[in-house]
């Protein structure tokens, strides 16, 4: 028995060369028509479940805004956020990079990228 084995369940098969699983020209091409049916039903009339069309308004809601009202009033938070990053934008993320005492944080590199004087 390999060491391999003990890790991996049999019924997994690592890649070989010529595989036919390995996905080499990326995403597939049908993935675009997917999008564009999900972009013309996402434009369409919003309908109740006894079929009729939704208004708001005065105006007919689209699949999409119902969907973003929805969102905007749900209980789940996580909903809420996505709503919001829509609406306002992803909140930006801060990365620090800071060594002990606030100094430069990557080895001994110093503030200016320099590696100090030579040793």
């Amino acid at each position: 028995m390999t060491e391999n084995s003990k890790t991996v369940p049999k019924q997994l098969k690592p890649f070989v060369k010529g595989d036919p699983r390995i996905n080499r020209k990326g995403r597939p091409k049908s993935f675009d028509a997917l999008r564009s049916l999900a972009q013309e039903i996402a434009h369409e009339a919003a309908k109740r479940g006894d079929g009729q069309v939704v208004v708001v308004d005065g105006h007919v809601v689209t699949v999409t805004e119902a969907i973003m009202r929805s969102w905007a009033a749900s209980k789940d938070a996580r909903l809420q956020q996505k709503f919001i990053e829509i609406a306002y934008g992803q909140v930006p993320s801060v990365t620090r990079l800071e060594g002990a005492g606030g100094g430069a944080g990557c080895g001994d590199a110093d503030a200016d990228g320099s590696r100090g004087s030579a040793r």
